[in-house]
């Protein structure tokens, strides 16, 4: 009888997911914002997305749809000065960071999407990464699994290009990796890691349809 039951995960594995999600969600996202701060300073950043250039720039990206009336708003609240990167989300802060921060496409590539070698050691490198990484994460998703072998070197990449950028987390990612998670805690995280996922999918769409669009102008 019991060879016919399914081969569930063991608790062990679920937690490892849980815990990628959780570097990824917690860590990730915060160097990120840590790397947007490091070139458009809170104090200022009220100032510089009302500039004429960079307004311009999101007015195209809400256009698109690649916005979100939740994401401008936290963009351009009533009290413009009250605008804080604290409030970004991750999917948000990945926008800007490619949009309005004068990073191009790591050189090694020339993509916002595709890996770039370990030799290309650049901001703009780490912040795909961070990127693509996620999304091998998210490929356990239907089983929020991972196995021992699979979580290291999954761990081992992400700290590396978290620690490329923000060279300070280092003790945090180690007590991550061993901190106890309760079920809700894990629940919580991969929920956030798959949001991430699907906002990042909604955009990729809508540039898509963008382009399509701009494409059947050309040829009218």
């Amino acid at each position: 009888m019991a060879s016919g039951l399914p081969d569930f995960a063991s608790t062990q594995e679920n937690t490892n997911y849980a815990r990628l999600c959780r570097l990824l969600v917690d860590v990730g996202c915060t160097v990120l914002r840590d790397t947007f701060d490091s070139i458009h300073p809170p104090a200022n950043l009220h100032v510089v997305l009302s500039s004429p250039s960079v307004f311009s720039t999101l007015q195209s990206l809400r256009k698109k749809r690649v916005l979100n009336p939740l994401q401008w708003g936290k963009l351009f609240p009533a009290v413009a000065s009250s605008v804080s990167s604290a409030n970004f989300d991750v999917t948000l802060l990945m926008v800007l960071l490619r949009n309005i921060c004068g990073l191009s496409p790591p050189v090694s590539t020339g993509s916002w999407d595709k890996l770039p070698p370990d030799s290309d050691n650049s901001t703009e490198a780490n912040i795909v990464r961070i990127k693509l990484y996620r999304n091998d994460v998210y490929g356990h998703a239907t089983k929020a699994s991972v196995d021992d072998a699979t979580f290291n070197a999954l761990w081992q990449k992400i700290s590396s290009a978290v620690l490329a950028l923000g060279s300070g987390y280092g003790d945090v990612i180690s007590r991550l990796k061993t901190e106890c998670m309760d079920p809700g805690a894990e629940a919580h995280y991969e929920k956030l890691l798959s949001d991430w996922k699907k906002d990042d999918d909604i955009i990729k769409e809508m540039l898509g349809m963008s382009i399509m669009l701009i494409s059947e102008e050309f040829f009218i």
